[in-house]
């Protein structure tokens, strides 16, 4: 063979393994972005589950160290503090709350100023546990500086839905996220928190079933509290019942406190025991 019959072979051979490795490659490609497709729109929800996951867990811390601060606050000023009810963040009260529902005063307690969705907590407290004239709500002798005493009895009730039973009865003060979707369905649950009375729900997490519930709830602990400022010295009532309503708050009361007893008494709300 001559040496113009062998460049022409050899630019044939090279053409052909051009071509067909070109085809080749394509082909491969095609592929590749199809499984890289598959697999990004099999992530995306997912991915989506794993975000509020996050979200919401980290709404539950910050409500969690906002029940502490409530209690805290109640240690140091003899009673709870009363809501924001102009978005300053600041207590508004006169002698009594000048409402018992409102927004978390993030300013003055120093945290809880937005959840994780950028949204505002709502908050709610019985009048009794807040107010400046001491030992509301008992026939007992009031202690002086306290708000409330070991007799007082809270308004706000905890219910498993809009119409269903009890989960926590009398709480002093109770701290809400409306989650994600901001109370923006027609969920009755949901809605309940959102209006201005003191029945409020607490239930597991759904997204599909209905109704839907995404909100976040953390509530004050009645006997928790009581015990927490007898614990320090504070006296409740009158003095013939001191020693043993402060015995029943530190021993026996705080284990037996609403219907979710271990859970309750140490979260104040029942979805952090199954979660």
């Amino acid at each position: 063979m001559n040496n113009r019959a062998k460049s022409f072979s050899r630019s044939s051979a090279a053409y052909r393994c051009g071509f067909f490795q070109a085809g080749f490659s394509l082909l491969e490609m095609s592929i590749v972005l199809l499984v890289i497709g598959l697999l990004l729109g099999g992530s995306l929800v997912p991915l989506s589950v794993q975000m509020e996951k996050r979200d919401r867990d980290s709404t539950r811390n910050q409500l969690l160290d906002m029940r502490e601060a409530l209690v805290g606050y109640a240690l140091v000023n003899g009673r709870l503090p009363c809501p924001d009810t102009d978005g300053d963040g600041l207590i508004d009260i006169s002698t009594t709350c000048t409402n018992v529902g409102g927004g978390f005063p993030w300013a003055d307690l120093g945290l809880g100023k937005e959840d994780a969705w950028g949204q505002a907590f709502t908050y709610r407290v019985s009048g009794d546990f807040a107010d400046t004239t001491d030992g509301t709500g008992c026939a007992a002798s009031p202690t002086a500086g306290l708000s409330f005493s070991l007799c007082s009895v809270a308004d706000i009730n905890v219910l498993d839905g809009a119409s269903g039973s009890a989960v926590a009865s009398a709480i002093p003060a109770i701290i809400i996220s409306h989650g994600k979707n901001w109370a923006i369905t027609s969920s009755g649950d949901e809605a309940e928190n959102s209006d201005s009375d003191g029945v409020l729900v607490e239930r597991g997490f759904s997204n599909s079933a209905s109704p839907t519930f995404d909100d976040l709830v953390v509530w004050v602990v009645p006997n928790i509290l009581k015990s927490k400022m007898v614990s320090v010295g504070l006296v409740f009532g009158d003095s013939s019942n001191n020693g043993n309503n402060g015995n029943n708050g530190n021993n026996g009361n705080n284990g037996n406190n609403g219907n979710n007893n271990s859970c309750e008494n140490s979260n104040g709300n029942s979805n952090n025991c199954n979660n």
